[in-house]
């Protein structure tokens, strides 16, 4: 297939969600959106456990914090006023899909299956996909773009990267277009994990993996310093080799190995008022089983038990047989949960990626390079992440929509 004699208007170079969201918003059909895997949006079937978190309804004003840095939060700001989440939201619903909103503010398609955000991408395309279509080269030469394919040549006026970043490359995220971008002229900033699970030394907690806490409070430390760089609420679940949930997802791109994270194994805002809450009632029930007086205070029972295990202490003990300095080592042990890092998980586990396309040679404006005209860019592949719970697929939607609001057709 040979297609040198019809340029396209747009050609994109990806198919997750930010391209197809941009293919199914064109200004013009003569489009082509190229995808090297054999089916589009794969990352998008993982998405929200696989049922599509698109967006937050966080309010307005405190949306942007959820993203990395001041710089990104500054660059995504003209994008996201010309389409916020009110806008994603009545998009989908425009094209039949009915959506929910959890308590939390996360927006999900109502069938909680990511296929049929996915399915509607695809069909609502204006521009005609090429599967299996991995890219040999990229050239400009005068107004028109090359592309050089294994499923043929296309030239176009318009080309927009929009292939991801690193994190789950086997959905197609592999990274690829990073040297597409360095090829036209653009640096990238060095790529690493974020959104991801890490991993911690003590195994024997490992057997509660599934078991959650909710509404933590964890404050991290780096080895040998009393002060915290880095303090974070939210909820902690136990996995077979360490530590996930939104708290640590969200904390991941600050970590290493070697530091360490302490946190209650229950809800707490207000540490010294739960140890007291804790002694009295272990002082008011001298011959209950701690293990019990533990779920009663809110523990989960595997928790607790884990507790009492870890601690040395027969699992029929009662109160009347602790003295105070195993009262205070229990109350410790609850409240103040220490396990050291050793390591984050790749990117073969990690949900999105930081780093990418160097945001400073993108107009924030309109997506368009810098560097060249007609190239813009959209999605993960720029050094955007935001945290759990929607925000990387709004950000991914409202670049998107940007190119398509700012991409030049030529005259007719």
């Amino acid at each position: 297939m040979d297609t040198r004699n019809t340029p396209y208007d747009v050609v994109i170079i990806g198919g997750g969600a930010a391209g197809l969201f941009l293919a199914a918003n064109l200004p013009t059909s003569k489009a082509l959106l190229l995808e090297h895997k054999e089916a589009a949006g794969k990352k998008i079937l993982i998405t929200g456990g696989g049922m599509c978190n698109l967006t937050n309804t966080q309010v307005e004003e405190d949306f942007l914090q959820h993203y990395g840095s001041r710089a990104q939060r500054n660059f995504l700001l003209p994008s996201f006023q010309a389409f916020p989440p009110s806008a994603i939201m009545q998009w989908f619903e425009s094209k039949g899909v009915s959506l929910v909103t959890r308590e939390d503010g996360k927006v999900f398609p109502a069938s909680l299956d990511a296929h049929e955000i996915r399915d509607v991408l695809v069909r609502e395309s204006k521009a005609s996909i090429v599967y299996n279509s991995k890219i040999s080269s990229l050239s400009k030469d005068g107004e028109y773009f090359h592309v050089q394919t294994d499923k043929g040549s296309f030239i176009c006026r318009n080309l927009v990267l929009a292939t991801g970043g690193l994190s789950y490359p086997i959905t197609g995220s592999d990274g690829s277009g990073y040297g597409l971008a360095k090829t036209l002229g653009h640096t990238i900033v060095p790529p690493k994990p974020a959104l991801a699970a890490i991993m911690v030394d003590a195994y024997q907690w490992m057997r509660l993996a599934g078991n959650a806490i909710r509404d933590a409070y964890a404050e991290f430390h780096h080895p040998g310093e009393k002060k915290r760089f880095l303090q974070a609420t939210g909820d902690i679940l136990f996995t077979h080799d360490g530590l996930s949930g939104p708290l640590i997802l969200t904390a991941s791109r600050e970590l290493k190995a070697g530091d360490s994270i302490t946190f209650s194994l229950l809800p707490v805002k207000n540490k010294r008022a739960v140890q007291e809450n804790l002694l009295a009632l272990l002082s008011s029930q001298p011959k209950k089983h701690v293990s019990t007086i533990l779920k009663e205070f809110g523990l989960v029972a595997s928790l607790a038990q884990q507790v009492i295990k870890e601690l040395d202490f027969e699992a029929t003990i009662t109160p009347a047989n602790l003295n105070k300095q195993q009262r205070l080592t229990l109350m410790k042990a609850v409240t103040e949960r220490h396990f050291i890092i050793k390591g984050i998980k790749g990117f073969n586990a990690a949900m999105v990626t930081s780093g990418g396309v160097n945001i400073k040679e993108v107009d924030r404006g309109s997506m368009e390079s810098k560097v060249m005209d007609h190239l813009y860019f959209c999605g993960e592949i720029l050094d955007v992440d935001g945290q759990s719970g929607g925000y990387n697929l709004q950000a991914a939607f409202s670049t998107a929509y940007c190119v398509a609001n700012h991409i030049q057709l030529p005259m007719r």
